[in-house]
């Protein structure tokens, strides 16, 4: 049980402070060093681009028993690229810091976690997904204030070498509570042996060929694109509605323990409520979040009610993603097949940033965003029930 919380802990701190708080040092760093808020998040895309290319082989990596070595790694590069942040002064290298991040984030965030924890608790996976986005759920609550009151108090420099020394932490927990090479994993099922005289495909060779797989790429990546254009975008697009600072945090803070209650209510009603019945209510909330925001709301109470809704929705997809896999698709390789799910959400998530970015400057507001990224959000949910009905289909 301790490790379930170790890495809990280290999702927390790695989503808290090394993804959520980009959008905290855009506004310091471009009033400084006079770089476009368009600039800065296209170093972010490339980042996440970099994230989603590495996803297929961390994924393998980790089905062999390196996790360690990998999380460990990846939370003590995170750490020398923080430290060299505040240093910088060109774009060119503000670039190339992000595609290290990137590959930071490739290591350290869900997908490997629960890559290892399918290693370590077989088929107890789904209570300790639970546990693991219960506490991660808190993550922006967390970092998104933390983050902000540092750079009040201390500047914004200051600010990324506090994150560096806490991630040096982060690396510490990882390499003392995650098992090495020589821990057999326990298998999620039984996994049926080839006929004879067949050769046994690759699982990610396997999965590939299952059409539920397509189905999910379709209803990740698009969440993705979403979801990252969302996380990097509402702290300026509030901010252009002239929403008070003081409300805009208090909106970024409430979405983290809504994601929370999400997750605690399907902790207490996961017997009842199956992984299609989950996805349906996900997709079915995300486009009317969306909406929300389109049509205008700006007043606290409305802004409460969106929080309430996306927040809930997205940390449920979290566990979504994470059950998946298994049910739609199969047991066998599920740190390689997760990540080839992961690289074309990864994909969108790098686009969703810069798209969003250029597309508030091509029309001059959020408004045509918001209604992009819902209908983004409908052809996902379309890319979910096909994979949920390819998927009961092949199990006939």
């Amino acid at each position: 049980m301790t490790i379930l919380w170790m890495l809990s802990l280290g999702q927390l701190l790695s989503w808290g402070l090394v993804y959520y708080t980009f959008p905290l040092f855009v506004g310091p760093m471009g009033q400084e060093l006079g770089w476009s808020r368009s600039g800065m998040f296209g170093a972010l895309s490339a980042g996440l681009m970099v994230a989603g290319l590495c996803s297929i082989p961390v994924g393998a990596w980790i089905d062999r028993g390196h996790g360690r070595k990998l999380m460990t790694g990846g939370s003590l590069l995170a750490a020398a690229l923080l430290l060299w942040w505040p240093r910088i002064d060109s774009l060119p290298l503000f670039y190339a810091l992000w595609l290290g991040l990137g590959a930071c984030q490739a290591v350290l965030l869900y997908e490997p976690a629960f890559a290892i924890i399918t290693r370590v608790y077989g088929p107890r996976f789904r209570q300790a997904i639970l546990l693991m986005t219960f506490v991660g759920g808190l993550a922006s609550t967390f970092g998104i204030p933390f983050t902000q009151f540092l750079i009040e108090r201390v500047g914004w420099r200051a600010s990324l070498e506090v994150l560096a020394a806490i991630n040096v932490a982060v690396a510490l927990t990882h390499w003392l509570f995650i098992p090495g090479p020589r821990e057999k994993p326990v298998p999620i099922a039984e996994i049926t042996p080839p006929a004879d005289g067949a050769r046994k495909k690759s699982p990610l060779a396997a999965a590939v060929r299952v059409p539920a797989f397509w189905g999910l790429v379709v209803a990740f990546a698009g969440y993705g694109l979403a979801f990252s254009a969302m996380s990097f975008h509402l702290i300026p697009l509030l901010d252009d509605r002239g929403v008070p600072t003081g409300v805009v945090m208090a909106i970024i803070a409430l979405i983290g323990p809504m994601q929370v209650v999400g997750r605690v209510l399907l902790m207490v009603g996961q017997q009842h409520i199956t992984t299609i019945q989950l996805g349906a209510g996900i997709y079915f909330a995300f486009p009317i979040s969306m909406a929300m925001l389109a049509l205008g709301i700006s007043d606290i109470y409305g802004l409460i009610l969106f929080a309430i809704i996306y927040g809930v929705a997205n940390g449920l997809i979290t566990i979504l993603r994470g059950m998946a896999v298994p049910e739609f698709i199969g047991p066998e390789g599920y740190g390689v097949v997760s990540g080839a799910l992961t690289m074309p959400t990864n994909m969108m998530r790098a686009a969703g940033p810069i798209v969003a970015s250029l597309a508030w400057g091509a029309f001059g507001g959020y408004t045509p965003v918001l209604w992009g990224l819902a209908g983004i959000m409908l052809i996902a949910a379309s890319g979910f029930a096909a994979a949920a009905m390819l998927s009961k289909r092949a199990t006939r």
